[in-house]
């Protein structure tokens, strides 16, 4: 991932003339979009949501989460986002089981397991 990229998108969406503007939107500092944006250090999910949600991103959490899979360097790092992924995924689904009416079993099954064709509703 191009954070110093990411940024100067970010950067332009928001208006802000610099990154020290920038940075408050994010809530961080400026120092830190420097050492994002420079690869000594990797933003934290939020900030990337954050950051995606300046751009315009529809879905900014689940984007920043698939960046952040993406970006993983060491086989563990992948691990933690993938079991990141699925956890958010179950919570969104208890969410909607949770809500009669709103979503239909079919349709948490679709999005749970869109290969599978059955799937365990308690």
């Amino acid at each position: 991932m191009d954070w110093s990229d990411f940024f100067e998108k970010t950067r332009v969406a928001a208006g802000a003339e610099s990154f020290s503007k920038l940075a408050p939107m994010l809530g961080i500092t400026d120092g830190a979009i420097g050492h994002y944006r420079q690869g000594r250090r990797v933003p934290q999910v939020w900030v990337v949501a954050d950051a995606l949600r300046i751009q315009g991103h529809p879905e900014p959490e689940k984007a920043a989460i698939q960046i952040m899979k993406q970006a993983a360097l060491t086989s563990p790092e992948r691990t933690f986002w993938k079991r990141l992924a699925a956890t958010a995924m179950a919570v969104l689904l208890m969410v909607g089981a949770s809500m009669p009416g709103h979503v239909k079993a079919s349709q948490i099954q679709q999005l749970a397991r869109p290969e599978s064709t059955s799937m365990y509703i308690m």
